[in-house]
């Protein structure tokens, strides 16, 4: 029984080690909501990242859906999870899903 519950032990944790953290964190000014989307101007790529979710934590410290921060500069903290879609045609499509995790307004 014991070898059982150990074999069962170091399954699961060699399975939890193939997950990835796909944390990662820029700094941006923010633009708003775009249809439904929290947009961040960047600027070292002078490109807009757009976030489809945002955390419980991070929209208790911010409400972004507010004017209030627009146009204020934030370290943003987030992560990027890939899921299986549907497009138009019926295909299946791998899309990428960005999620902010934590905000930092900095001055």
């Amino acid at each position: 029984m014991k070898a059982k519950l150990i074999i069962i032990a170091i399954a699961f944790l060699s399975l939890t080690s193939f997950v990835s953290n796909n944390t990662m964190a820029v700094t941006g000014v923010y633009k708003g909501v775009v249809e439904y989307d929290y947009v961040f101007h960047i600027n070292e790529t002078d490109r807009s990242m757009t976030f489809q979710y945002l955390s419980d934590e991070a929209l208790e410290a911010f409400d972004l859906d507010s004017e209030e921060f627009v146009g204020s500069k934030f370290k943003v903290t987030y992560e990027v999870l890939q899921e299986m879609s549907e497009d138009t045609e019926g295909n299946e499509v791998e899309i990428e899903i960005y999620t902010i995790t934590a905000l930092e307004l900095i001055d």
